[in-house]
């Protein structure tokens, strides 16, 4: 079987366009991440959720729709619990790739739980350019 130098070329060319492509799809990914550094009570009783946004993507992040964050604690020798959950709307958030910005969240009318561990979950979905 005998292959022509342009359909070799053709191929390479094809092959090496497709690689370039799907590098720069995933390049241009948008991203946006949660830390979260503290939860505690205040003195009205809330939660507070303490922490920051991180745009770990390459992509403008322009407006968060919505964000909604589930708080669990835990005590010595207990399972895990769920203390507070709540979703978060319409937060006006802009941020260049690489850039945070620090947030803190208060979820009231919530029962108050002695705990010795906190985790957070979250999910957000955002706008981005």
């Amino acid at each position: 079987m005998k292959f022509s130098k342009t359909k070799v070329i053709a191929c390479f060319l094809l092959t090496a366009m497709m690689v370039v492509g799907f590098a720069a799809t995933a390049w241009a990914a948008p991203g946006l991440q949660w830390h979260t550094d503290r939860v505690y009570y205040d003195d009205s009783g809330r939660i507070i959720v303490d922490g920051y946004f991180y745009n770990n993507g390459s992509r403008i992040i322009e407006w968060v729709n919505w964000y909604t964050v589930q708080v669990y604690f835990r005590q010595a020798n207990s399972d895990w619990w769920l203390a507070a959950s709540t979703t978060f709307y319409d937060l006006n958030l802009y941020l260049y790739p690489g850039d945070s910005v620090r947030w803190k969240f208060r979820i009231s009318n919530v029962d108050y739980y002695r705990f010795d561990y906190w985790r957070v979950n979250w999910n957000v979905n955002y706008n981005f350019k």
